[in-house]
């Protein structure tokens, strides 16, 4: 098979799937299936923490000036980290634009997994002096790097958590959590290996391009899981460092599953069993997710109200007001 006829082929299916996905029967399902799964997450994480003590929790949240600071430098690390990649793929400063960047995120983390992507897309079309081949190729060809990375620092956590010995913890004490890492791995490990071994017929990149972003995507990883660690951490110095991974390898594993709503939440939820395999009080483990699911939501709404502007129709060719409001998962 050709280049060209493998990019035809990958263009028709893109299409295929698109024009699937825009069917009102196809939106209305999406969504209820959205809301119905991130309401039974909510109403199983309200009846944990009561279990744990609403007061309990409440008291054991985070006092320590420095867990608050990680958090944001964890928050922006990110779009930080997206926008020299984007320079280097369209070639041009991207810095001014650093607020659609913040968008980007709130949509991916508290709407739907890759909605933020929708929202960039439709961002940089009317904002960028760009064609939609480059828009599109570009953003796709991020997002590729970027998954790429991240399965392979997932494949590689998981098996560090093996080898190690401490996996075996996670898996008793989380409900399915054997499952969970198990597809984790194994699609973390198919997917880059697809990636690497097809790059040139999916990727459009120059030579010499791939390797930049992956050493941005590489540092930005290392980054925010020593971040994440440092957060735990700092909430609660008493375990060593080394205890925090697994509550890392639990969030990094269920940022791979694809169009999961509102993942702060569901890791909030999940991480809430593991307090046993740290040896600290559920309640000081409650108070310290809580805390960061609640700043999660806070930066969310701020930082979502402060970029409204950003989905005013500049250009009057679209109007994607109604395709990005949050809850819509399109």
């Amino acid at each position: 098979m050709t280049r060209t006829s493998a990019r035809q082929r990958a263009a028709w299916a893109v299409t295929a799937a698109r024009e699937f996905a825009r069917k009102p029967f196809v939106r209305r399902a999406t969504t209820v299936f959205q809301y119905a799964l991130l309401g039974c997450v909510v109403v199983y994480l309200i009846f944990r923490l009561a279990e744990v003590g609403w007061s309990e929790v409440i008291e054991e949240l985070p006092a320590s000036p420095l867990f608050y600071l990680i958090f944001t430098l964890r928050y922006l690390a990110l779009p930080l980290s997206e926008i020299p990649t984007y320079e280097i793929v369209w070639r041009r400063p991207l810095w001014r634009y650093f607020s659609a960047f913040l968008r980007k995120r709130v949509y991916n983390f508290a709407v739907m997994g890759y909605s933020g992507e929708g929202f960039f897309t439709l961002w940089a079309r009317r904002n960028l002096d760009l064609s939609d081949r480059e828009i599109l190729v570009g953003v796709k060809d991020n997002n590729l790097i970027s998954a790429l990375v991240s399965n392979i620092a997932t494949a590689l956590l998981v098996l560090t958590l093996f080898f190690s010995g401490r996996l075996m913890e996670e898996l008793d004490a989380l409900p399915g959590s054997a499952v969970l890492f198990a597809l984790a791995f194994a699609s973390a490990f198919s997917l880059a290996i697809a990636v690497i071994v097809f790059r040139r017929q999916i990727m459009d990149l120059p030579d010499g391009v791939m390797p930049k972003l992956m050493a941005i995507n590489a540092f930005r990883i290392t980054l925010v899981l020593s971040l994440h660690i440092l957060l735990y951490w700092s909430a609660l110095p008493g375990p060593p460092l080394s205890s925090w991974f697994i509550f890392v390898a639990l969030q990094l594993v269920l940022s791979r599953v694809p169009f999961v709503p509102n993942l702060d939440i569901v890791f909030l939820t999940a991480a809430i069993h593991l307090s046993e395999t740290v040896d600290v009080p559920e309640a000081a483990i409650a108070g310290m997710l809580v805390a960061e699911a609640g700043l999660s939501q806070i930066f969310n709404f701020a930082l979502f109200a402060a970029t409204t502007h950003l989905a005013l129709n500049r250009r009057g060719n679209e109007t994607p007001d109604s395709a990005e409001t949050p809850g819509d998962p399109r």
